[in-house]
């Protein structure tokens, strides 16, 4: 009899785990998707994606249930120079009419401490996945009048020469025109399902 009842409470607080865990929806007018790459060896470009969604699975006491995806719009590019950004979308770059999304899809979350946490998953671009871990830190929860919502930023760099990203030229002085690592800045607030 003991036996039974261990295992019902052991059940119950299974499932109680489970039910802490929430599904918030990435809020794309409160969060940035953006880059940073350096150019000419001596400054750094920036610029961001305007079109993505995404979600984030979490649960404050067990970070084991933590996952999230994303799903960015290629052509959404935005440098603030639309010759540069008509550059990117083109086979040299992205190839936008073959390859419309990059994706994000975690596989494992581990806490680093002090509310920071390595996100490691699946980034495909140009239809090449490979595995990338993401420095993330969770920025906070609160409740508003329009429900639960949680904020947090990461990043990560990668080599574009990875997912066929390849096209440079090479300057007079020997260095390129544009590096061949990314950084991958994210900021995002999501909003609670309902």
């Amino acid at each position: 009899m003991f036996k039974r009842i261990l295992i019902a409470v052991t059940m119950i607080l299974g499932l109680a785990g489970v039910a802490r865990a929430e599904v918030f929806t990435i809020d794309k007018t409160h969060s940035n998707v953006g880059f940073s790459v350096k150019h000419l060896g001596i400054s750094r470009v920036h610029g961001s994606f305007n079109d993505f969604s995404g979600t984030v699975t979490y649960d404050p006491a067990d970070t084991a249930g933590w996952s999230c995806e994303a799903v960015i719009l290629m052509a959404s590019v935005d440098t603030r120079d639309s010759s540069r950004d008509g550059h990117l979308k083109s086979s040299d770059f992205f190839d936008v009419e073959k390859h419309p999304t990059m994706t994000f899809k975690s596989t494992k979350v581990t806490p680093r401490g002090e509310g920071r946490f390595a996100v490691e998953g699946n980034l495909t671009l140009r239809g090449v996945t490979k595995q990338v871990s993401l420095d993330a830190e969770v920025l906070g929860t609160v409740e508003s009048e329009r429900g639960q919502r949680i904020g947090f930023s990461a990043k990560t760099r990668i080599d574009r020469m990875d997912y066929g990203v390849s096209w440079n030229n090479v300057l007079e002085s020997g260095g390129l025109v544009v590096s061949h690592e990314v950084d991958i800045i994210l900021e995002i607030e999501a909003a609670a399902k309902k």
